[in-house]
């Protein structure tokens, strides 16, 4: 089916897919179909406006913006107006899509506690000795104990999750040295399956790996290569994973572990799948089998909001204004309101291994800190690159400086997780959503972490004061200085994140 649907009076509207927050509220030339691509991020088949509208199916569609309308295609989508704010569109989707019983939240150490990957520090190069190396360097910089997430390429292939013996001789002995330091480990992992190996063999006789439109086992090409793809809508194939997940959980004493991939935009127009669905589907039931384990972090996911979920924002480059720390706020934003509600900003720096190999690559100091002094104000932090090897001794400090208020506010951001959970409203939130219809529609370069806690950090290199709107209430900043509702210039040396409590109304 196809739809017109003519804008209200100043309308706006935002949803659908996570890592086009940049782009919200969208305008004319803006197109998305969630059929076939989600941008490396979460997604969910929803568009909401700032006058209580909703755009809904749940199916993915297809939407373009223009001048006066928008356009939609696919099925089963329907149009409905819930009230005259985004608040209210929003809720009314929590309505229609939370899933029942998922009141809960993440381990509070995912909130308290920076989380720690191996990702950008070792890259295609991890090692048990290099895991626990950078574990006591975590502790003795200064850094508490936390979530450590062993990335790419422990395992001895795609698909076949057991330790690689020559890279991690004793992992059992690894995992007890980092349990008894205070951390908590995850282990990355993903849907495809290499071809070639027993577990491929394995697998394809028991009928559990998407196949194309002629009968024969389909092979993806994905960031890492080419491989087969697990089929997720096979109850055969999510029981087999689970099988394999417990026994690490079992024989090694894993916490939990990392879901990547799951990605529609992997899967070619030929894939079929066990039950029949669209391709979005396995980003749907990925994200479902990572809400079975307490510990559990995803990059993509489908009509998968609101569960007890860590969600991550997708690889970012190390850049101020290229796909880098110039999304992160936008981005984050643009989470809650898919209703990903548990979010974690990309790692410190940037986690787009390419864009550290580029040509001419220069690393900046000041947009490392900057970058951690946002992740410090999202519900949840995570290093990669270990800031004692790329920072000066100054810059070291402001960074620990920004762990420690976040560890300050560890009670504060969990119990608004608590409410959160309860209420199914996102705990990032724009000024728009929490103060409808007083000019912030446009606002996506500050936010509201709950409802008390106003951020509005600074994004622009070499800068050192930028603009701050205050929305109604009486706010007050950490020097003790009180704002009311009104536009202000705040002062931004690299020392601090502009960050406003709410005192009064």
């Amino acid at each position: 089916m196809k739809l017109t649907i003519d804008y209200l009076e100043e309308e706006h509207f935002f949803g659908g897919t996570v890592n086009d927050g940049i782009f919200m509220p969208y305008s004319a030339g803006f197109s998305r179909d969630l059929c076939v691509w989600h941008a490396g991020n979460q997604a969910s088949s929803f568009l909401l406006s700032d006058r209580g509208r909703a755009v809904y199916s749940e199916k993915p569609f297809k939407y373009e913006f223009f001048s006066d309308h928008i356009e939609v295609e696919g099925d089963d989508i329907l149009v409905e107006r819930n009230g005259d704010t985004l608040k209210s569109a929003y809720m009314a989707m929590c309505k229609k899509f939370a899933p029942a019983g998922k009141n809960t939240i993440p381990p509070e150490i995912m909130f308290s506690s920076p989380q720690y990957n191996t990702w950008i520090e070792m890259e295609w190069d991890c090692t048990q000795d290099k895991v626990l190396e950078y574990a006591d360097r975590i502790l003795s910089h200064g850094y508490p104990a936390g979530v450590l997430m062993i990335d790419d390429c422990w395992c001895r292939a795609y698909g076949d999750w057991k330790f690689n013996a020559a890279s991690f001789p004793d992992p059992k002995a690894m995992i007890d040295k980092l349990h008894s330091s205070g951390f908590k480990v995850m282990l990355w992992c993903c849907p495809f399956v290499s071809p070639d190996t027993a577990v491929f063999r394995e697998l394809e006789k028991l009928g559990a790996l998407v196949k194309k439109s002629d009968g024969t086992t389909a092979i993806s090409h994905w960031w890492n290569g080419y491989s087969a793809v697990l089929d997720l809508t096979n109850p055969a194939a999510t029981a087999w994973f689970e099988k394999q997940a417990s026994a690490l959980m079992d024989d090694f004493g894993i916490d939990g572990f990392k879901f990547d991939a799951a990605d529609p935009e992997y899967y070619d127009d030929d894939f079929v799948f066990f039950d029949g669905s669209d391709r979005s589907m396995q980003a749907k039931i990925w994200a479902e089998i990572g809400a079975k384990y307490s510990f559990n972090e995803l990059r993509a996911g489908f009509n998968a909001g609101w569960l007890p979920v860590v969600n991550r924002l997708r690889d970012k480059n190390h850049s101020w204004n290229d796909d880098g720390l110039n999304t992160l706020v936008p981005d984050g934003i643009a989470m809650g309101l898919c209703g990903y509600q548990y979010l974690c900003p990309d790692m410190i720096g940037g986690g787009m291994v390419p864009d550290f190999h580029r040509d001419g690559f220069v690393f900046d100091e000041e947009l490392f800190v900057r970058y951690c002094q946002v992740a410090a104000m999202f519900p949840m932090m995570q290093f990669s690159r270990a800031p004692w090897k790329v920072l000066s001794e100054k810059n070291q400090k402001i960074c620990l400086d920004a762990v420690g208020l976040h560890g300050d506010l560890a009670e504060y951001i969990i119990q608004t997780a608590k409410r959160c959970a309860a209420s199914g409203e996102p705990m990032i939130r724009n000024l728009e959503y929490a103060y409808p219809h007083s000019g912030y529609a446009m606002v996506n370069d500050e936010f509201l972490l709950g409802e008390d806690i106003l951020v509005a950090p600074q994004l622009k290199k070499g800068m050192s004061m930028r603009e701050v709107i205050i929305p109604d209430g009486i706010w007050e900043d950490a020097a003790g200085k009180k704002y009311r509702k009104g536009n202000y210039t705040v002062d931004t040396p690299i020392t601090i994140i502009p960050v406003f409590k709410r005192i009064g109304k």
